[in-house]
């Protein structure tokens, strides 16, 4: 799992290596690519899963994965690696909530605290009394919110199906609904990025191949991990690892070192989730597939 979230820290560093092309190019090509390497492997029966049109909350998730890859990826361009990684994983926050207000779900004591420590560690980090709230992290926090939504319909639509075909089924979805996104972005690429000199061309090229194998190997080492385990709520606190990584790295080859306020948010954060996604996982109330959304964060692509 720290490996796999390891992978989140890596993709968005990667992102901001593609800032020659329009983030709405780069948010289509990070799922077209992984979707184009696992052609290679699916079967007939992994075909008629991406195109049924029976399972539509399917389609709906895969809505609410570009809508979330898409705000990770504009954040991570346009701000710091840190913020962008750490207002994403506000997810598991969101779970709890949109499990309540959309499937009328009890909140457990344990739970409400948990969400109340982690927004507060949201408004430690962004601190919109001083400065206000910046469009960048209205994104970012848009894109955890739509990352809990795909979570929630991931376990409550495909959790019968085979690993594979459910990474398979997400990344072509999640291409197709994209072209509107894609030829946007080819609508207004760049000139340089498409004419620009050797070396950049193959910082682009390397930069999305590399978000390619990040995501594959994010779905496979979380898969790997949750099957390790009886009891997937004992991973939360290794999916934030992703967190001090992109801090190391903003640090080292951005020079962005965090504040003080920054880290103590994130400890906010990262304890609020972890204790609302075991108290999610211990209540025996809910229906399976809302525990599971709730102790296994959706292996994001």
């Amino acid at each position: 799992m720290a490996a796999a979230s390891t992978c989140l820290a890596l993709l968005g560093l990667l992102s901001r290596y593609t800032r020659g092309l329009p983030p709405e190019l780069v948010t289509w090509l990070r799922f077209m690519i992984p979707g184009l390497i696992l052609i290679a492997l699916a079967k007939r029966e992994d075909w008629r899963a991406v195109w049924s049109l029976a399972d539509r909350a399917g389609w709906v998730r895969a809505v609410c994965v570009i809508v979330s890859q898409g705000c990770f990826v504009l954040a991570a361009m346009r701000g710091d690696l840190l913020h962008a990684v750490l207002l994403y994983n506000t997810g598991p926050l969101f779970i709890p909530l949109v499990a309540w207000l959309w499937l009328g779900e009890r909140l457990r004591p344990a739970a409400i605290a948990g969400l109340v420590a982690g927004f507060i560690g949201v408004l430690v980090v962004l601190q919109p009394g001083a400065r206000g709230l910046d469009g960048n992290a209205l994104v970012s926090l848009f894109g955890g919110f739509a990352m809990a939504c795909s979570q929630v319909l991931f376990y409550r639509s495909a959790q019968h199906q085979p690993p594979f075909r459910n990474q398979f089924k997400l990344y072509l979805q999640a291409s197709l609904i994209g072209l509107p996104l894609a030829t946007f972005g080819l609508a207004h690429l760049p000139t340089q990025a498409v004419f620009g000199d050797a070396a950049s061309s193959w910082v682009l090229t390397l930069a999305l191949l590399g978000m390619a194998a990040c995501s594959l190997g994010s779905q496979s080492l979380r898969d790997l991990a949750y099957r390790g385990m009886d009891n997937a709520s004992t991973l939360a606190p290794l999916m934030y690892v992703a967190v001090p990584v992109s801090a190391a790295l903003d640090w080292w080859l951005f020079g962005h070192a965090a504040r003080a306020s920054t880290l103590i948010g994130a400890a906010l954060i990262v304890a609020g989730a972890v204790i609302a996604l075991r108290a999610g996982a211990k209540a025996s109330v809910l229906p399976q597939g809302v525990r599971d959304a709730s102790a296994k964060p959706e292996p994001m692509a």
